[in-house]
């Protein structure tokens, strides 16, 4: 039988790892050009984003933060 701290921690996971699947799943959904979105049970009709917002939402989202280089700190003497 597993202990309670192993079954927490599944569930955990479980739980972090599905709620990303969703979260990209809708965000790529929100990005795309199509008016009519029919995804598993989901259906709905929108208005698709004009030119302007989807280059600045698409370039927000492959742009984070930028690279850090970990010997940029590191003193040579």
């Amino acid at each position: 039988m597993m202990e309670a701290a192993a079954i927490i921690a599944i569930i955990s996971v479980s739980a972090t790892a599905g709620g990303a699947f969703i979260t990209a799943l809708f965000h790529s959904l929100s990005l795309s050009r199509c008016s009519q979105i029919d995804c598993l049970c989901f259906k709905c009709k929108r208005e698709v984003l004009s030119e302007d917002t989807y280059r600045e939402e698409s370039k927000a989202t492959r742009h984070l933060a930028d690279p850090v280089n970990p010997l940029e700190d590191i003193a040579v003497e």
